[in-house]
Order: C-alpha cells, then structure tokens, then sequence
C-alpha cells in the first residue's frame, strides 16, 4: 500500500470524525461489502479432514489466533483409536456417545448433531482416533490448512 495515503477529518477536540482514502481503496471497500452482503448470515468457510475411516467437515470459530472448531452433523469419526490417543479425547468420546451426539454404527461413529470443540486439534483428534494438529489436519475446499489461513497465529 505505498503511495496511498488515508486523511482524516477531526473536530475542533481532535477526534476523527470521517476518512478520506483513495477511490481504488473505496473500490475495494464497496465490493467486499457487497460480497458480505449477498452471503448467507453466519455462513461460514468449511473445512475438510479425511483419513482411514473417518471423513469430517467442520468450520472455525471465535478468536483467529485461539479459535474453536464446530464439527457438522454427518461426519464421520474413526471407529479405531491408538494406543497414544490422549486421555482426554478418549474421555470426550465417551461422554459424546453418552449424550447421543455421537451414535455408533457399523463403520464406526457418525455425528448426529453439531458439536462445538475448544480446539481444532482436540476436533481432530476425535474424529481420527489418534493425535492430530487440528492446524494442519483440516483443509478448505482450496486445499489450504487452517494454519495456511492464518489460524493459530498469534496476533
């Protein structure tokens, strides 16, 4: 952005009160509020994470550097879990088929409803059966991870 240049009007305190910006930043600015504005509210970009017998989406949410991770409603858990998976996530997996939110079929679990995880990598972990950075386990539709989006940085 050098050579553009963002003035400001104040009042007699010193207080902005409004902004001029160049008209290729207004541009931009009326076709990402447009773009904002024909998207479905809360729609949100969907993550992908695939491995032997377990197939998920799901959506990050909260804070970019710290999010959580919701896991939809029809995806599919590892019926198999290792040896090293941590004992909190074996313990969640319980409570979650105890609650009915996980039911348990032939090929292994299937999410009956939506669940919102405190991380992605506890997300993850479930839904492998085995240890995961949920930073780089889940990919958008682009093929990129939610550390390649800008997830898990600090700010």
């Amino acid at each position: 952005m050098l050579g553009k240049q963002v003035s400001f009007i104040v009042d007699h305190k010193g207080n902005r009160q409004a902004a001029v910006v160049p008209i290729d930043i207004y541009d931009e600015l009326m076709a990402l509020q447009k773009a904002l504005a024909t998207s479905t509210p809360g729609e949100r970009e969907r993550y992908y994470f695939s491995v032997k017998g377990a197939d998920a989406v799901g959506y990050p949410i909260g804070q970019r550097h710290k999010p959580g991770f919701v896991v939809l409603s029809g995806s599919r858990v590892n019926r198999e879990q290792a040896g090293s998976l941590r004992e909190p996530v074996i313990e969640l997996r319980t409570q979650l088929l105890a609650k009915g939110i996980l039911l348990q079929d032939e090929s292994g679990y299937l999410f009956v409803q939506d669940h919102l995880f405190n991380s992605p990598s506890l997300a993850a972990s479930l839904v492998a059966g085995n240890n995961r950075s949920g930073l780089d386990a889940w990919s958008n539709q682009d093929g990129f991870t939610l550390k390649q989006s800008g997830f898990g940085k600090k700010e």
